[in-house]
């Protein structure tokens, strides 16, 4: 004997739908566009601006992460050097002269991207729940 409530294999369906968005790729995209505005800031100054990379996603639980930037361990650091100095201001040779007119490069593109990126994060995830949701 078995029970049938109308609906709630609709309900289950849609459920399912939604525990399977691709949260992943939408991560990913949003990250190579934080990655290609630091891309840009760098180029200002440097010719390794290429360096700046979204590095590969990792999953924690349900959760997507990537860093984007500069990694030594990616990167060759003679490549890299000169962006990472020039966020944090540097003595040349060790000299008197105290060279910031690049300081916290970085930090101020990130915080210049990140309400965009994150708005654009915030649109595509709500279009793929409604996708799932008005589906079948």
């Amino acid at each position: 004997m078995s029970i049938n409530i109308k609906g709630i294999n609709n309900l289950i369906n849609k459920i399912n739908k939604l525990s399977n968005i691709e949260s992943e790729k939408i991560v990913v995209e949003t990250a190579k566009d934080m990655a290609e505005a630091i891309k840009d800031k760098a180029s200002t100054f440097s010719e390794n601006a290429d360096e700046v990379k979204a590095f590969e996603p990792r999953k924690v639980g349900n959760s997507t992460y990537i860093d984007v930037g500069l990694k030594s361990s990616e990167s060759d650091w003679e490549k890299i050097k000169a962006l990472y100095y020039n966020n944090y201001g540097y003595h040349p040779r060790g000299g008197a002269t105290y060279v910031d007119s690049h300081k916290q490069w970085f930090d101020e593109t990130v915080q210049e991207k990140e309400k965009e990126v994150k708005k654009k994060l915030k649109e595509k995830l709500k279009k793929q729940v409604q996708e799932c949701w008005n589906e079948g």
